[in-house]
């Protein structure tokens, strides 16, 4: 009775009344019985989504119709033909318009975040449904803005492959030297991976100069066994969802692969399934890792801790337990357990707490006449981008 009359309470809603919305519907997900649904529950929820609400109300009303279109899939076919693709487009929309206006350290932002992720699992879902459930996916309306999710920079929702490999192509190659086979590219896709990493455009943060402009596509070999490794190989095989790969015989479509060249590869870090960080050449690789040892014994005997959180954009020295020592700029500094920084010689993104981080004089550093690292996209097949 009580989840009835809460349904009741949000059939004679007013769009105002935020509060006893999200109440509602908060009590309805914790505790409401989902076997015995009123009549106009379906309509209930979709027209919540089709009205202006907090991005609060609209994820819990999401997550009720997610969990009614997972009771039968006559219930999903029934939210399809009442609409309910479009209303999760039309929230699609009035988020990615939120966000274009929100840092990304606010709540609010967060929950766009949290809210659009979830919209996406959901055409995902009814994806593998019905004919009816794809016509109604492949509407204008519904296809549009679906397809304005490729281009959004929220970090949040920015994924290349998946977790699974980027762990796989870290433990093949990350911190290890190679032999790779690069050519150049002009696009820019590679030097975006860090502003779709950080949810915000790092150049307006740390500077232009501090992102290399060049990247390359590589096909990385490890010939430190006695049998050549072929990394995309490798990675394929150790995955074990091959449905996330797709093969690109045209991977290098638009590049000229007569310009490319044999060079000695150290991987300094893997930004995600498809890119890594990249030193080229035996010298420029000797060159880098002295630099390193530089940083390690500025850390050592002429840093000293911060005790105040630094200021976005300041420069610091990291002691990261895994990674060693390494100069880094503050992208942002939230709180003293969570502050993000981006290290300008090796192109590490980590996330470290206040303990971490000390402040040294430059002129302590010999640093190199040009930046060493380079971006790179594994050349071979690419993994699919999920959400």
């Amino acid at each position: 009775m009580k989840t009835m009359a809460l349904w009741q309470k949000l059939l004679v809603r007013r769009q105002n009344e935020e509060k006893l919305l999200f109440t509602a519907l908060h009590e309805i997900v914790v505790h409401g019985q989902l076997d015995n649904l009123p009549r106009e529950a379906a309509e209930i929820l979709l027209g919540l989504l089709d009205e202006i609400h907090e991005p609060q109300v609209l994820l819990l009303a999401c997550i009720l119709i997610g969990r009614i279109c997972n009771l039968t899939s006559v219930m999903r076919n029934h939210l399809a033909q009442r609409g309910a693709l479009s209303s999760l487009a039309s929230v699609l929309k009035k988020c990615f318009s939120l966000l274009t206006y929100l840092t990304s350290s606010s709540e609010k932002a967060k929950l766009c975040e949290r809210l659009v992720k979830f919209v996406m699992s959901m055409f995902q879902y009814f994806s593998f449904g019905s004919p009816v459930c794809i016509s109604k996916i492949l509407q204008k309306d519904s296809f549009n803005t679906l397809l304005s999710a490729v281009d959004c920079r929220t970090c949040g929702l920015y994924v290349s492959g998946s977790a699974e490999t980027r762990m796989q192509l870290e433990k093949l190659v990350q911190g290890r030297s190679m032999v790779g086979f690069r050519i150049y590219t002009p696009l820019a896709a590679a030097d975006n991976v860090y502003n779709h990493l950080l949810g915000c455009d790092i150049s307006d943060i740390l500077g232009a100069d501090l992102i290399p402009c060049d990247s390359f596509v590589v096909d990385l070999y490890d010939t430190n066994s006695d049998e050549d490794i072929h990394i995309i190989d490798e990675l394929m095989s150790s995955c074990r969802a091959s449905s996330v790969w797709q093969s690109e015989v045209d991977d290098v479509d638009g590049l000229d692969t007569d310009d490319g060249e044999w060079v000695d590869v150290y991987v300094t870090c893997v930004l995600d399934g498809a890119h890594f960080v990249a030193v080229f050449g035996a010298e420029h690789v000797e060159e880098f890792h002295q630099l390193c040892k530089n940083v390690e014994a500025a850390a050592v005997n002429h840093s000293t801790r911060l005790t105040c959180l630094p200021s976005c954009g300041q420069i610091v020295l990291v002691s990261h337990p895994e990674l060693g020592s390494f100069r880094a700029y503050v992208v942002s500094a939230e709180s003293s357990e969570k502050i993000v920084t981006f290290a300008p010689d090796c192109g590490y993104i980590e996330h470290v707490p206040l303990s971490c981080l000390s402040t040294c004089d430059d002129s302590c550093i010999t640093l190199p006449s040009r930046r060493l690292f380079h971006i790179c996209k594994l050349m071979g097949q690419y993994p699919r981008c999920y959400w």
